[in-house]
């Protein structure tokens, strides 16, 4: 046993100093360095324990995106690393998929959605964006089920809303600096294009990404600081609220804005509905400041709301060219993720197209570019999935009182915010992953309820 030690030791040594002879002249090597003392560190760890805290992982790096890269590989996400390792681990790991019985419908409706998406590969006229465009799917279906697989209580369900909670807030120190500064991060779209914008992104490219990003998570902010309410705290929450409108309003989002109003309040509403005196002077305050503030900045709302009118109105020809490509291919669909493409075309012709330009345009409109994308028939298991969880949300808001129940409920209607605001909605982990922890508190609330029901009887 001692020379099979002995041997083991050995065979490490070497290959430490292998790589270290050999990863100056190939940095990449690195990266098999670090697996190689992954894999040693965790010999003796249960496999499914493995892939509990690699999911962890999965869903800090889908945050941070292209921020957690290689220098020398920077399209190399560590998401992207982790979440392939994961899916492979998934795949092998002994599975239990009876825990998944209380969401089984909308898991299955999102799957038909990816498999017809599949099959419009028969028709597409652009199959390199079709495929990317199917990838993003089944990216965000996987992490939608991983969520709900793995946070299966709700002391998982803690730990990982406190690293969600703990970034969300790093993001917001983020956007408060380049507001004050009107310094970006590297792939911010202000410091990608170069010019002078203080309105902030985050870690996010965009402002209306950013701003739909901030309603997204709002609640559980407010989860983590009015849940065990004290002074503190509620000096704290109170404090990050007024930060949080400073920036929606900074980013100029009309989408966001709305999202942000309709989320605090339904989340204010579960707070303090039993104390209804004190929720109506919470409200009335807020409409009071709210009605000053715009008799004195009048001018500076008039813009914010009219004073996009080009923007507007390129939208809305993009939904009218969307709507024509639906009824000339008889809302069949043009192949998924090729929409874009023909918006693109649309706005700016076929001739005098710099090489190098990327040839797509959004939609701004998740639920017409996926119309116009697969047809009816496929959007149509979106649809009844998005049904699913708008129904059992508002079902988990109305039968609990605590603030964690408000939480589904919110995500919807910021997503219905996200996807007529956003640009780049599939490619949006922080979405998808909202999503996930959607359906998973939804899940073990109506687990946790049944239980109760059962005990009851």
């Amino acid at each position: 046993m001692q020379n099979r030690n002995g041997i083991q030791k050995k065979s490490l040594l070497i290959s430490f100093l292998f790589l270290s002879v050999i990863t100056p002249f190939f940095p990449a090597l690195i990266g098999v360095l670090v697996i190689i003392i992954l894999l040693y560190s965790i010999r003796d760890i249960p496999f499914q324990r493995i892939n509990y805290y690699l999911f962890i992982g999965v869903v800090i790096s889908g945050f941070f995106g292209p921020y957690l890269a290689l220098p020398e590989f920077p399209s190399i996400f560590l998401f992207r690393v982790l979440i392939i390792l994961h899916m492979i681990c998934f795949l092998l790991e002994k599975k239990d998929f009876n825990k998944l019985g209380r969401v089984k419908i909308p898991l299955l409706l999102f799957a038909i959605w990816i498999l017809y998406s599949i099959m419009s590969l028969l028709w597409t006229s652009a199959p390199a964006l079709s495929l990317t465009a199917i990838y993003y799917q089944i990216e965000s279906f996987y992490l939608i089920l991983a969520f709900v697989y793995y946070i299966d209580n709700f002391a998982k369900l803690k730990q990982v809303v406190i690293w969600m909670v703990g970034i969300y807030v790093l993001t917001i120190f983020i956007g408060l600096g380049e507001s004050f500064t009107g310094h970006h991060l590297k792939y911010s779209a202000g410091n990608i294009l170069s010019y002078g914008d203080t309105r902030p992104t985050g870690l996010l490219v965009n402002t209306n990404d950013y701003s739909s990003y901030l309603a997204f998570y709002v609640p559980f902010l407010m989860l983590c600081l009015f849940q065990k309410r004290s002074g503190l705290k509620m000096c704290t929450g109170i404090g990050a609220l007024m930060a949080l409108t400073f920036l929606i309003l900074q980013t100029e989002s009309r989408s966001g804005l709305v999202a942000f109003a309709v989320v605090v309040v339904l989340t204010l509403y579960k707070l303090f509905a039993h104390k209804v005196l004190f929720f109506f002077g919470v409200f009335m305050t807020a409409f009071a400041s709210l009605t000053l503030f715009l008799v004195k900045n009048s001018a500076q709302v008039n813009e914010y709301f009219h004073g996009k009118v080009n923007s507007t109105n390129q939208r809305i020809f993009i939904y009218e060219t969307i709507w024509r490509l639906c009824q000339e291919h008889h809302y069949l669909g043009v192949g998924i993720g090729v929409t874009p493409k023909f918006v693109f075309t649309a706005l700016y012709g076929t001739a005098n197209i710099p090489m190098g330009m990327q040839q797509t345009m959004s939609a701004h409109n998740l639920w017409l570019s996926n119309l116009s994308d697969v047809g009816l028939l496929g959007i149509f298991p979106f649809i009844l999935c998005f049904l699913w969880f708008l129904i059992h949300a508002m079902k988990v808001y109305a039968a609990n009182q605590g603030l964690l129940s408000a939480t589904p409920l919110c995500i919807l209607i910021a997503f219905m915010a996200i996807s007529v605001g956003s640009s780049s909605i599939f490619e949006m982990r922080v979405v998808w992953l909202g999503m996930g922890l959607a359906l998973t508190i939804i899940h073990l609330l109506t687990k946790e309820r049944e239980k109760k029901y059962e005990q009851a009887t």
